[in-house]
């Protein structure tokens, strides 16, 4: 038994050695070949052939249109070629194969990048200096260097070398870069004649990726059923701007956000309660001092970043209704997020929870507690979706609900407060049925999912035209598809090749024979129309 074992072993070990003898030996081919490439390259370049007798200006697009290299090959070649005049102990150690050309390839990018780099690369030292990796060969500037460093050291190594020297070389510039940044970076925020705000503006580098970071935590890439082939409103950069929006609706909530006057930056509400209630008082609510409808006024009454100021009108005394009795607390947040784990209770919504708000059955202001029997989490926009007419919500258990709509206007409350279910009309439908019937229609172009119902007589303008350019881009799309259809369609097939002739003395074979079928009556054939042209023809 343990003989076997041993020569089990040995036969592994083996195998282990004539396989890392193989590998050597087709790494150092490989290596090799790619040597010889770069040198033709090189020569091409510098005799101009790529242009005038190839017809490519770019040496990649060369190589990788004419001949079978991989993109990373053909990238790392052409660029070493391309600096080959700038860089020439780089060039040597790749074209001599003493280093990879993948290694060479990041060197020279890098080199490449300032002109400090390439500079202080070119500068001699003032005393050539011994290679780290063998004391006799002597460097007589940083890219001699560098070469050794691509010959004898792994990838890493190379990297952090190139990493410090550039790290060394910009110290001073890196700050007068980020003095010049701020001095140029700006922001303008204005708003629009249809009540949206444009944001225009150019950020530092440091500004600019922490925003970018920022966004790319809080909004997950779209999946692939979400990606909008023709580019004209896709997912993500709608997310960003709701990503935007909690980031400021949260910090402006944060106890640690900067204040005036005490105050951190919310939006103040002032209103009475009797219009709150959707009395008809006659009189109107006010946001940050400008008129909003009752309807408005009930829905960011519910949002975190407003802070309502309801009044009694008769005595014109303030009613005490502050987060307490409107928002959640804490406790009661992280009881109803453990609820709805997966997020909005819109069926098919995927805001995350992070980015819901919590939804009063029955409005506070109508005497509604703020309980957990008394609240579900929707994410903003159907949150909004739930205050417009003919909506009804009712909560059927620890984070769930059924959302139903009526074409007809709801009874009693009809801003989503109320009792969902059936009322035995005939248009009764729930969320999933309404989201349903609006799916890969003319008028699904937006990832919200709004439906064409919910147009805003005021911003009619803008998404007839984002409706327009998307079902522009489908045609177009559907136009290609069809010419592709039609050029294979009408493109003649390749014809046999005819028999070889029979020589003399020789007797011809007559052809096989096929079934004989009744010869129609010849019709004219229509003259095949250019695909394109009016007179296409039907496919």
């Amino acid at each position: 038994m343990a003989t076997n074992t041993i020569q089990a072993r040995t036969s592994a070990s083996d195998q282990a050695q004539a396989i890392r003898t193989a590998l050597d030996t087709a790494a150092a081919a490989i290596n090799t070949h790619h040597a010889q490439v770069l040198a033709s390259v090189i020569a091409m370049k510098e005799q101009n052939l790529h242009r005038t007798a190839f017809g490519y200006s770019a040496l990649r697009d060369l190589l990788l249109s004419q001949f079978d290299f991989t993109h990373r090959t053909a990238s790392d070649i052409a660029a070493i070629a391309r600096l080959s005049t700038k860089f020439r102990a780089l060039v040597e150690a790749a074209v001599s194969g003493q280093a990879r050309i993948d290694q060479v390839a990041y060197a020279v990018r890098q080199l490449d990048r300032t002109p400090a780099m390439r500079l202080f690369a070119l500068t001699p030292f003032r005393t050539p200096v011994a290679s780290p990796f063998d004391a006799d060969t002597l460097c007589a500037t940083p890219e001699h260097l560098i070469a050794q460093y691509c010959t004898h050291a792994p990838f890493k190594d190379l990297q952090r070398h190139l990493d410090e020297l550039a790290a060394h070389l910009a110290e001073e510039s890196e700050l007068l870069d980020s003095l010049g940044e701020q001095s140029l970076q700006w922001i303008e925020l204005a708003e629009t004649d249809n009540g949206m705000w444009a944001l225009s503006g150019e950020l530092s580098g440091d500004t600019g990726r922490l925003l970018d970071k920022y966004l790319k935590t809080a909004c997950p890439p779209p999946r692939q059923d979400e990606a909008d082939p023709e580019g004209v409103l896709p997912a993500q950069p709608n997310r960003h701007a709701e990503a935007l929006h909690q980031l400021l609706a949260g910090y402006g909530t944060s106890p640690d956000a900067v204040k005036r006057h005490g105050h951190t930056a919310t939006l103040d509400l002032t209103v009475d309660i009797d219009t709150l209630q959707g009395k008809d008082t006659g009189r109107t609510p006010l946001l940050e001092g400008q008129p909003v409808s009752v309807a408005k006024a009930r829905l960011m009454a519910c949002e975190a970043q407003v802070i309502p100021g309801v009044f009694n009108y008769d005595t014109g005394e303030a009613i005490e209704l502050g987060r307490a009795a409107r928002l959640p607390n804490p406790a009661l947040r992280r009881k109803l997020e453990l609820e709805q784990r997966e997020g909005c209770a819109w069926h098919g919504c995927d805001r995350p929870v992070a980015w819901t708000e919590a939804h009063h059955i029955t409005h506070w202001a109508d005497g509604g507690d703020t309980s957990a029997d008394n609240l579900i989490l929707l994410c903003r926009f159907h949150h909004g979706r739930i205050h417009t007419t003919g909506w009804t919500i009712e909560k059927t258990g620890p984070g769930q609900a059924t959302i139903t709509h009526h074409d007809h206007p709801a009874t009693g409350d009809d801003t989503g407060a109320g009792q969902a279910g059936e009322c035995g009309c005939s248009d009764w439908r729930t969320d999933a049925d309404m989201d349903t019937e609006h799916q890969d229609t003319d008028w699904d172009v937006f990832p919200t999912g709004l439906y064409r119902t919910e147009w805003s007589p005021t911003l009619k303008l803008e998404l007839d035209s984002r409706a327009e350019e998307a079902e522009r881009q489908r045609a177009l799309a559907s136009i290609r598809a069809a010419r592709a259809k039609c050029r294979t369609r009408f493109t003649p097939h390749a014809k046999e090749p005819a028999p070889a002739a029979a020589g003399p003395g020789e007797a011809t074979a007559p052809p096989p024979e096929t079934p004989r079928k009744p010869t129609p009556t010849p019709t004219p054939q229509p003259t095949p129309v250019p695909v394109g042209s009016p007179g296409d023809p039907p496919f």
